[in-house]
């Protein structure tokens, strides 16, 4: 892994600062901050049962995003560049999806959100990621499809997943 590279990449630092934010924006936000008129949509903690989906969900993207960081090993990298001398990854958690990771990281954040919150912030918070890591997985296909020329046959044969 590239650390001194991917301290350099900007969808790094933006997949960090979104992580950061929900962290701790989505315990703390229904509790402790008046939001004005959005107040009774997002100023509430939904009953246990609902939380306990998100903990359900947030579990299941858990697992999701460990398997796609297992099944790339040595490939594996923050950045959106491919390691060097990495090979293109296409078993494994590949095999069924291309991001495998950024679903994972999706229904991980989601999952929390609810868990810690209410389903108005956690559907918010979910359309937000989803597009980050949709905008991510696109500009990394671009390097992908440079790096490696049989890329273009695994993107007709596995579906781009990021829900």
């Amino acid at each position: 892994m590239d650390l001194q590279k991917a301290v350099r990449d900007p969808w790094v630092w933006g997949q960090t600062i979104i992580m950061l934010v929900i962290l701790f924006g989505a315990p703390l936000i229904p509790r402790y901050v008046n939001l004005g008129s959005a107040d009774f949509m997002l100023n509430r903690v939904d009953p246990d049962w609902i939380r306990w989906i998100g903990g359900l969900l947030s579990v299941l993207g858990l697992l999701i995003l460990i398997w796609g960081a297992r099944s790339l090993g040595g490939s594996l990298t923050p950045g959106i560049e491919p390691l060097m001398n990495a090979q293109l990854v296409t078993s494994g958690a590949y095999a069924h999806m291309r991001h495998p990771i950024y679903t994972g990281a999706v229904l991980l954040l989601t999952g929390y959100s609810l868990a810690w919150s209410n389903w108005t912030l956690a559907l918010i918070i979910g359309a937000v990621s989803l597009l980050y890591f949709n905008a991510k997985a696109g500009a990394e296909e671009a390097w992908l499809l440079t790096r490696y020329p049989q890329y273009q046959t695994y993107m007709r044969h596995v579906q781009r997943k990021i829900l």
